[in-house]
């Protein structure tokens, strides 16, 4: 990246009214001088199709940014950056409607030989989707597929952590600067996605986490990616605006079919019976679209490595997920609820049971066998 050119790029990414592909269209207007482009600002309506409401809200910005106080704080912050044109600005997003001007990032972008696919769903995601997503996630960051997502509560995090779990690469698109972590409470998932993958985002630092920046992120998680698995959608759930751009920029679409009583399930189920989605009911339904060699799944991790009989005997009884209080009641421990909670905590940290929302907990999974 070339530092005389970078602070000018940065400041056109930060005026908000000023649309990506209109400030590409300006650049280019001025042979890809950002800083001749930055001194002619009276000129970019002749350029770009701005309304007046916008001009005058970008002249009113643009008068209030400092390029190079702009260039001292990616400094001060620390993280990569890349903008489209350059070498390694990555050749999927390229090519899409409208590719974001600059991408701020942690990590390491996936290239153009990586099998990149998004996973995505609902943020109020029910046991089902999260046992589905981390197998198929797992299953498929097993066979080198870069999993990405946008390290949101429920199936994202659910899928970022799967793929890490076997050594995998994954890609996490914010809606948000890349130095506000959001949720607050995957500050340690962000360090690990970066430590193995990529961070990514096109806002400037310190933008927030408003609702208006996820429809834009959205794009850029369908952009990434040669297709686009969709776990669980509601009927009306903001994951399907990432199906429809995905869809717009011609990726392979597929989702998990889900139980027809099930809210979470009536998205999904509506993109398959339609036919805007491929069914996908195990990896190997993707996975041979972009590879013609067998999928080979993970070494599962048999419950019964462990030798404590009552740990064996709640492994069994969890395979369905269930409360402490319900696992007294019906008989199925003959621990008291003190020991009980303080043996499923165990258990969970040794990585053999899960919490689910609700404070049920279920026996971990390893893989489903197509």
């Amino acid at each position: 990246m070339d530092s005389e050119r970078l602070p000018f790029l940065l400041a056109f990414n930060s005026l908000p009214r000023l649309k990506a592909q209109d400030a590409r269209s300006i650049l280019e207007y001025y042979d890809g001088d950002a800083g001749e482009a930055w001194l002619h600002p009276y000129e970019w309506s002749k350029i770009a199709v701005l309304s007046r409401d916008a001009e005058e809200e970008i002249l009113s910005r643009r008068r209030a940014l400092d390029p190079a106080a702009l260039f001292d704080q990616w400094l001060n912050y620390g993280c990569k950056v890349t903008a489209w044109g350059d070498e390694d600005y990555p050749l999927l997003l390229r090519n899409i409607y409208d590719p974001p001007l600059v991408l701020f990032y942690h990590g390491t972008l996936p290239g153009p030989e990586d099998v990149t696919l998004a996973m995505i769903g609902s943020r109020q995601a029910s046991s089902y989707g999260r046992q589905a997503a981390e197998i198929f996630a797992r299953d498929l960051a097993a066979q080198g597929c870069v999993i990405v997502s946008g390290m949101a509560r429920g199936i994202d995090g659910v899928c970022h952590k799967a793929a890490l779990s076997v050594g995998g690469r994954t890609v996490a698109v914010l809606g948000s600067g890349l130095d506000v972590i959001y949720p607050p409470e995957h500050d340690r998932l962000y360090a690990d996605i970066s430590g193995s993958g990529a961070v990514i985002s096109e806002f400037h630092l310190g933008t927030e986490a408003l609702p208006y920046n996820f429809p834009r992120r959205n794009r850029l998680i369908s952009g990434l990616s040669l297709g686009v698995i969709v776990v669980e959608a509601g009927a009306k759930s903001g994951t399907l605006r990432t199906v429809d751009y995905a869809l717009e920029q011609g990726r392979d679409v597929y989702c998990v079919p889900g139980n027809v009583t099930s809210s979470t399930s009536r998205g999904t189920n509506r993109l398959i019976k339609e036919g805007a989605a491929a069914m996908m009911t195990c990896a190997e339904d993707v996975w041979q679209n972009y590879s013609s060699a067998p999928l080979v799944r993970p070494a599962a991790q048999s419950p019964a490595r462990t030798e404590d009989p009552e740990e064996r005997r709640l492994l069994l009884a969890l395979k369905e997920p269930k409360r402490a209080d319900e696992l007294i009641a019906q008989g199925l421990t003959e621990l008291n609820i003190a020991d009980l909670l303080a043996k499923l905590s165990f258990l969970e940290i040794k990585g053999l049971i899960r919490q689910l929302p609700g404070k049920y907990y279920q026996t971990v999974i390893r893989s489903i066998r197509a």
